[in-house]
């Protein structure tokens, strides 16, 4: 009898020990969020996403919430005229994410070059910046329409889980290579990037 107790008491309070319990915000323009609570099933995660064009920095998001492993991306993806980094930290202990992650720095050129592309010329180069040692290749659909992303990448940006993305209608496949100038060069217009870069960033931990 006092087993059957035992594994009913198991059974009704075990999926509450995996409930994690979080803050969540996402800023606005103003770059300030106010934080509620939410629960997690894996990790909280607190982001900063920063967007770069023309090497002036235009822009800075902040949010906190849910993530799953393959969410906690921290590293740069750098396409010539545009370029953003995303620094996240993952932990999971209780209301862990209080604090507002750091935005990457920039970087500086480290050597690498890959191919990037500006309207339809994707013959010219980019230099690598900071822990970029990837050149990504990627084509991506959204609202029907289809294209092209060519550029640096830090590792983790490869290996992210976009999953969310996908739920957010937008899908499509990337993928890295090492070497200079390994992502071969092919078209794509330039002025969508502008818009989908940072909104796949954002989005990673909606």
């Amino acid at each position: 009898m006092r087993l059957q107790v035992t594994l009913l008491l198991v059974c009704v309070f075990f999926p509450k020990v995996l409930t994690l319990m979080c803050y969540e915000c996402i800023s606005g323009l103003s770059g300030l969020c106010t934080d509620t609570q939410t629960y997690c099933s894996s990790q909280c995660a607190s982001m900063t996403t920063a967007t770069y064009v023309g090497g002036v920095q235009t822009g800075e998001v902040n949010m906190k919430g849910c993530a799953a492993a393959g969410q906690c991306v921290s590293g740069s993806l750098n396409l010539g005229l545009l370029k953003t980094t995303i620094n996240s930290k993952c932990c999971s202990t209780y209301f862990c994410n209080s604090y507002k992650a750091p935005a990457l720095p920039k970087g500086s050129p480290n050597g690498r070059k890959c191919y990037t592309c500006a309207d339809d010329d994707c013959f010219r180069t980019v230099d690598c910046e900071g822990d970029e040692d990837q050149c990504i290749s990627g084509r991506v659909s959204v609202g029907g329409a289809q294209m092209k992303m060519k550029g640096c990448a830090s590792r983790s940006y490869c290996s992210a889980d976009l999953s969310r993305t996908k739920a957010a209608g937008i899908s499509g496949s990337l993928s890295c290579c090492e070497g200079n100038l390994c992502n071969s060069a092919e078209g794509v217009k330039l002025s969508l990037l502008i818009m989908l870069v940072p909104l796949i960033s954002s989005i990673l931990f909606i």
